[in-house]
């Protein structure tokens, strides 16, 4: 038997044109072969999926850790550690995102990450960059970012992280009406770095003057930025007005009402939005009470995570979960919402060439999905990185 050839038969495959089918989804080493409705070959491996949905990868564009550690760690065991966690949620590639921190504790992360997104590991999530947040936000705004840490880029500096990180670094969230701001826009956008608008409290027109500056993206939309008003529309009117701009979104019930989830989705269209988790590293660790990396003490409790006056304080989604939620509480049909966990996040970084659906010829990144929308099964790369029938699946 070919152990390099695996056939997911008998499930639902979700195709590149948005329908489900029940095939047989082939691939060979780390790579779809294709969606087979015939005989298969003898030598090939098969995995009878019966009654579950086989869907694209997730892809997590702003995630910080999970399982009691942090990308800002900046080594291998932080790494294959939220490897392993994510992966039980579906997630087969993601960015390392930073927070506001001083340059010589950011320069190492960006190098470190550069390394991993080189040097995948087998049967590991892959590294597709880097989502630096902060330290260019504005400090009102600053969410769990620590104050003392937040400045007004520099040029040198600028020079400096995008020396380091090079083309890995793939989105930039910054504060547009800071000191400088619109300069650094530009100063991204003009390397090719996908800038998002985020921890800020920019105006209308100052959103409109750096999204026509080339930036092209919000930072988890109506958190850490002013709602809507009458009188003064903010920086999701802007955002939403932008058919060019992703928006992300953290859909776990607490950080946006399912209600104005709808509503955006209605408003921009099913290609835009880019569902994320946001997840701080306590993630995946259960119910309790825990320190984050930064030294914030925290309260998990019914998969909210906030500070002891009531807060905020980060996320503890994963990206099944999210997807679910976009199903049964916005009420969003099973492809729309699966397309915003793969194929959207695939393109608003440019990876949709290699990402993002089960065409032939992409990443053998897969997940196979229960009915309950549960994670039975994620391949990354070809090989199986999470089994819930040898590992038991998620804890509730």
């Amino acid at each position: 038997m070919n152990m390099s050839r695996i056939a997911l038969t008998n499930g639902q495959i979700l195709t590149p044109n948005g329908s489900f089918v029940t095939a047989a989804l082939v691939m060979e080493g780390s790579k779809i072969s294709g969606i087979a409705t015939g005989e298969l070959p003898g030598d090939i491996r098969r995995i009878d999926v019966n009654g579950c949905y086989v869907v694209p990868g997730f892809i997590d564009t702003h995630t910080h850790g999970c399982g009691g550690r942090n990308f800002m760690e900046g080594s291998r065991e932080a790494i294959s550690a939220i490897s392993r966690q994510m992966t039980r949620s579906g997630v087969t590639s993601c960015l390392v995102t930073t927070t506001s921190a001083p340059l010589e504790s950011l320069l190492p992360v960006l190098e470190y990450a550069v390394f991993c997104k080189g040097n995948r590991r087998s049967g590991e999530l892959e590294i597709l960059g880097v989502h630096m947040e902060g330290p260019f936000i504005n400090p009102k705004f600053r969410g769990a970012h620590s104050e003392p840490y937040i400045r007004p880029a520099t040029v040198p500096e600028l020079e400096a992280l995008l020396a380091a990180a090079g083309p890995a670094l793939r989105v930039v969230t910054l504060a547009p009406e800071m000191p400088g701001g619109i300069e650094t826009v530009r100063f991204f956008t003009e390397r090719g770095v996908n800038v998002s608008i985020g921890h800020t409290g920019a105006t209308y027109e100052e959103t409109k003057l750096a999204l026509s500056s080339g930036a092209s993206r919000g930072t988890h939309l109506f958190n850490a930025m002013p709602g809507i008003h009458h009188r003064d529309p903010g920086p999701v009117t802007a955002l939403l007005e932008d058919s060019n701009a992703f928006l992300e979104l953290i859909v776990d019930g607490y950080h946006i009402h399912p209600a104005v989830v709808g509503m955006v989705v209605r408003q921009t269209g099913p290609h835009r939005v880019v569902l994320i988790t946001d997840s701080a590293d306590v993630s995946g660790l259960g119910e309790g009470r825990f320190r984050r990396w930064e030294g914030t003490e925290v309260i998990v409790k019914n998969g909210k995570c906030s500070t002891h006056g009531g807060s905020l304080a980060g996320s503890v989604l994963r990206m099944d979960q999210g997807v679910k939620n976009l199903v049964e509480q916005v009420g969003l049909s099973l492809t729309l919402a699966l397309r915003m966990a793969s194929e959207n996040p695939a393109r608003s970084v440019g990876v949709y060439d290699r990402k993002g659906s089960l065409a032939p010829g992409k990443d053998a990144d897969v997940v196979v999905l229960r009915k309950d929308l549960s994670v039975l099964l994620t391949i990354a790369g070809g090989l199986i990185a999470y089994d819930a029938k040898v590992e038991g699946g998620f804890p509730s």
